[in-house]
């Protein structure tokens, strides 16, 4: 498994006290004034890093930046997901996309109140899959929020 990608987008999240992201095609997510951001390693089986993530919100504005060196197997992509624990708040997981041909992923949304989420996850899902549900069995990384999220 070849994690250079992996390595610099990480080290740029480090180098940079968290306030964004590089992606391998060079996309940029900045956190803006008064947004609220963390980053991490989203895991996956065994312990071993599927991706880097950037994760900015103020409550309402929610941008997600995630790239990853892996490639899914034939006829499938990789689908990141807000989910809140156990359900608790929206009683659903919410569909961020699928990565793209690059390895990256960018989410820009507003919400009514972003921090009742508590994890992205990524499911690995058929190409133009109809179910708009996450198969879970095919979970393959996640990544916790810390506080504010999971409120």
């Amino acid at each position: 498994m070849n994690h250079s990608l992996l390595g610099i987008a990480l080290g740029f999240v480090l180098a940079l006290g968290g306030v964004m992201v590089v992606t391998g095609s060079g996309h940029i997510a900045v956190a803006q004034e008064g947004m609220d951001s963390q980053q991490g390693v989203i895991i996956g089986y065994g312990g071993q890093p599927f991706g880097v993530v950037n994760v900015a919100s103020n409550g309402h504005t929610m941008r997600v930046s995630a790239v990853t060196d892996l490639i899914p197997k034939p006829d499938m992509v990789f689908e990141a997901w807000l989910v809140d624990g156990n359900y608790a708040a929206s009683g659903y997981p919410l569909s961020l996309g699928q990565f793209i041909k690059d390895g990256t992923l960018a989410f820009d949304e507003n919400m009514v109140n972003s921090y009742t989420y508590t994890d992205v996850m990524v499911t690995m899902e058929p190409r133009d899959d109809a179910d708009p549900k996450p198969a879970w069995s095919n979970a393959v990384g996640a990544y916790y929020m810390a506080v504010p999220f999971g409120k």
